[in-house]
């Protein structure tokens, strides 16, 4: 195998580039391939959650904190605009600030990248590079681009989303061979159209919500139609917004993924024609909001059936993996392939469970957001307004127990007065001290 570490990282968005910064700061090599010819600001908010100290370690906390909101509530509004419920992200008498040392960061998503990309030298970032094939030849992996370009690394990591060609190779080679799970075979379904985006800044006269402390989300659920609309007011007097469309009912997973094209912007013109009328509770209607929003920034995309992104949480996980692969890529004894594979499976038993709550949550929470009739509101007003105040702290206290720093940078001090259990520094860390070995 090759002496030196080369880590080639396909896709330019949070994921990617979170993994960028994190081997920056370890020295490692590394090189970033993106489809487009410039990243645009699409997409709409982000929940940074049990992410702070990480940020804080990259010396990029500060920044962020300037362009994010604190996230305060979410709410769930009839069609008629009349509230229904209400989860407060802090229980009552509880000071999440104090106890947990910050809270969840609204942020919109384009912010995040502009401060993660600053970080990234330019030259190590190439554009207009769509992967078509990946191959593994004697002691690398070899990626070819649709330019008639190839490169070669040790590591590949596919951070090109959910319809990754990465994925997609390494899932055809594992197939060929008889290794693919019978679970990964199965054609990926979605179960929702979205559109998102945010707007320009607006004036908080006419949005006096622009003014307010906390991020508050208001969510719409349509009553006989099978839409529900989200709207966030994000830092800089902006609003980020979201519309998902349920299409279960729209033939099969398959049949939807043939008729559906992703970024087009025709869908997505055509899907804004079709809500344009919803109402929007900061007054007036969505149609409003859309004309607000820059063209260009509007994105149509399908939520896949195994990961429903309510609040960016597919980012957020995402982020927290590649944390635990630069922990673990920088604490490799060598680079031979029964090292590599050594870390893939530590990675593997690391980041699955985690990932498995994360879906799981991910369809309750879409099916208590899109579940009609009686029963659903029943259900939402029980779970939303019954919950005790124990069992809300409990639930607090699980989601913040663990929380892994990165382990070759000093660490960050934990601020509130719930302490999480972490991970141990870097075995490569000079004895005594909290600075990290040279590579």
């Amino acid at each position: 195998m090759a002496s030196k570490l080369h880590v080639l990282i396909v896709g330019c968005g949070t994921a990617g580039l979170m993994l960028a910064n994190l081997l920056e700061k370890a020295c490692i090599s590394y090189q970033i391939f993106e489809k487009t010819k410039e990243l645009k600001p699409l997409g709409s908010a982000i929940a940074l959650t049990t992410l702070s100290h990480i940020f804080e370690q990259l010396g990029i906390y500060d920044e962020l904190m300037a362009v994010s909101k604190k996230f305060g509530a979410l709410h769930l509004v009839q069609e008629d605009l009349k509230h229904r419920n209400t989860f407060n992200a802090r229980a009552p008498g509880l000071d999440v600030e104090e106890v947990y040392g910050d809270y969840t960061q609204v942020i919109a998503r384009y912010d995040l990248i502009r401060v993660l990309l600053s970080r990234i030298p330019p030259h190590k970032i190439l554009y207009n590079k769509r992967v078509l094939s990946t191959k593994h030849e004697d002691d690398e992996v070899i990626i070819h681009c649709h330019d008639n370009t190839a490169y070669g690394g040790t590591i590949l990591v596919g951070a090109d989303g959910a319809y990754s060609s990465v994925r997609q190779n390494m899932y055809k080679e594992m197939s060929a061979k008889g290794l693919l799970p019978k679970i990964d075979a199965k054609p990926l379904g979605y179960d929702y159209d979205c559109l998102v985006g945010v707007t320009k800044p607006l004036d908080p006269k006419k949005y006096p919500v622009l003014n307010d402390e906390f991020c508050e989300f208001q969510i719409i659920l349509g009553k006989e139609i099978p839409f529900s609309w989200w709207f966030m007011a994000l830092q800089g007097n902006k609003i980020g917004w979201m519309v998902t469309e349920d299409v279960r009912k729209n033939g099969t997973a398959v049949e939807r993924n043939f008729r559906f094209s992703e970024w087009d912007p025709d869908s997505a013109k055509n899907m804004c024609d079709k809500v344009r009328h919803l109402p929007c509770p900061y007054g007036g209607t969505l149609g409003d909001i859309l004309d607000e929003t820059p063209k260009e920034v509007i994105s149509k995309v399908m939520l896949e059936d195994k990961m429903l992104p309510f609040g960016g949480q597919g980012a957020t996980m995402a982020m927290q993996s590649a944390v635990t692969l630069a922990n673990l890529l920088f604490d490799m004894y060598n680079v031979t392939e029964p090292e590599i594979t050594r870390v893939f499976k530590q990675y593997y038993d690391t980041r699955s469970g985690p990932g498995k709550l994360a879906v799981n949550s991910s369809h309750q929470t879409g099916s208590v957001m899109h579940m009609r009739g009686t029963f659903g509101n029943v259900f939402r007003h029980i779970g939303f307004n019954w919950m005790p105040r124990w069992a809300m702290k409990k639930g607090m206290d699980s989601y913040n127990g663990y929380k892994e720093q990165i382990s070759f940078l000093p660490f960050a001090k934990f601020r509130g007065t719930f302490v999480p259990r972490t991970n141990k520094p870097s075995r490569r860390m000079i004895p005594g001290s909290n600075i990290a070995m040279a590579v």
